[in-house]
Parts: structure tokens; C-alpha cells; sequence
């Protein structure tokens, strides 16, 4: 298994596109969070590090999750299209093995290209003149993982049985949800009947990715930290990578 997800990691990492994507990303974070920045938000200039750590954050979440999406889109469907997985499991590898592997593989290579990405964090820690958050920079890149890793296993897990397309368009709705969470929690408590009840189960298997965020932007500016968004999205991240025990496709 361990062969396997290093296969699939070092594959995910070669791609030039993810590393363009990665560079552009640090590129605008830096050029909006250092010097004299005129970013307006609702009208109102944004000033200070206080108020631009929630920026920087979104900017890198959004762009991490991006390339989540991207590194595990075509892994597993790959595999099958290239006669690749019957090689495999002659070998004595059983199919959930192989499943996981992949998924891990995907969720390792994703979590590689975060942290080369998140390297802006700390020159903007430094630029705002806090170097002494480099510490706390760390603690924070850690929870925003948490993020790109269940995006990761959501997209290769789907991708098991659904078509490329299929599973990007479903990354994509779950970052949406996720980072949308509190604003489609208020609209299903507008919801009545199926429609009310339908809401719930949607919110209550879709993490929520904003509040996540947030915890990691309070331990940056010394707020404080709430641990319940951040078990609850590692429960589910548990929840979605026993999901590759059950779910194969027929050529397996």
C-alpha cells in the first residue's frame, strides 16, 4: 500500500498545471496583503493585519481548494482506463486497498501543493511586521489542511464511480456548501416539510469549511479558538475515507 500512495503522490505533484495554478494563487494573495493595499470590502477600505488575516485565509482557501479538486480529479479514473488496476490487484492487493491508496495518494499530494502554497503566509506574517506568528502560522496551515484534505477524499471517492466531470462538479458544490454553511444553514431553517428535512442531512454531511477558517484566522490574530467545526470536519473526513472500503466499480 505504502508503494501505491507514493506512486499516486509523486504522479499528482508532476503536473504543471497545479504548480501554475499554486503560483498565480501566491501572486495575488501577496500582491493584496502587502504594501499599500486599496482592497474594499462593502465599501470600506481594508487595513491592517487584523482585518486582512480573514482575507489572506480566503484567498488561500479558495486556492487550495482549487488545486484539491484538480490533483484528485483523474487519479482513480485514470487508473481504470489504463488497464492499470487488473496489473494491480493480481498482485494479492485487495480492492479497498487499492481504493484507499489512491485516495490517500490524492490527499497527500493536494496537502504537498497546500504547503507550498501557504509559504505566503508567513511573508505576509512578516510584512505586517509579526514574525513572532511564525509559530502560530504553522498551527494555522495545519487546521486549513484539514480542508483540502476532506475535498480531496470527496473528490476521489466519488470519482470511484462517476465520471470525471461528475466529480469535479461535486468538489466544487462541496467547497461551495461548505464555505456557504452558515448562510444555507439560515435558509433551511426557512424550509418546511422534505424540503427542511433534506436541508439538514445535506448540512449535517457537508463540513463546514468556513468555520474551519475561522479558527484558523483566530489563531493567527490571538481570538479565541473553537475545536468543534474542526472535530466535526475530521469525523466526516473519516466518514468519507471509509467510504473507499465499500465503493468499487465493476471492472474490480
Amino acid at each position: 500500500m505504502l508503494a501505491l500512495i507514493h506512486n499516486t503522490f509523486r504522479e499528482r505533484i508532476r503536473g504543471k498545471t497545479f504548480h501554475v495554478v499554486a503560483f498565480i494563487g501566491m501572486a495575488i494573495m501577496l500582491l493584496v496583503t502587502t504594501g499599500d493595499s486599496n482592497l474594499m470590502i462593502n465599501g470600506r477600505k481594508v487595513s491592517g493585519f487584523e482585518q486582512m488575516v480573514p482575507v489572506a485565509l480566503s484567498i488561500t482557501g479558495f486556492v487550495s481548494g482549487l488545486l484539491a479538486v484538480m490533483v484528485s480529479l483523474r487519479t482513480i479514473p485514470d487508473e481504470f482506463e489504463r488497464k492499470t488496476t487488473h496489473l494491480v490487484l493480481v498482485r494479492g492487493i485487495k480492492p479497498w486497498q487499492y481504493m484507499f491508496s489512491l485516495t490517500v495518494g490524492n490527499m497527500l499530494a493536494s496537502l504537498f501543493c497546500m504547503l507550498s502554497f501557504y509559504v505566503s503566509l508567513v511573508v505576509f506574517c512578516v510584512a505586517y511586521g509579526r514574525p513572532g506568528l511564525i509559530l502560530p502560522t504553522f498551527l494555522c496551515i495545519i487546521v486549513m489542511s484539514i480542508n483540502s484534505l476532506f475535498l480531496s477524499a470527496a473528490v476521489s471517492v466519488v470519482s470511484i464511480r462517476a465520471p470525471v466531470y461528475v466529480a469535479g462538479v461535486a468538489g466544487i458544490l462541496v467547497y461551495a456548501a461548505g464555505i456557504l454553511h452558515g448562510v444555507l444553514d439560515t435558509l433551511a431553517d426557512t424550509a418546511q416539510g422534505v424540503g427542511a428535512a433534506a436541508a439538514r442531512i445535506l448540512l449535517f454531511l457537508t463540513p463546514d469549511l468556513s468555520a474551519v477558517q475561522q479558527q484558523a484566522s483566530n489563531i493567527l490574530t490571538g481570538a479565541p479558538v473553537d475545536p468543534g467545526p474542526v472535530l466535526a470536519t475530521l469525523l466526516l473526513l473519516y466518514l468519507v475515507l471509509s467510504l473507499t472500503f465499500v465503493l468499487f466499480r465493476k471492472e474490480v
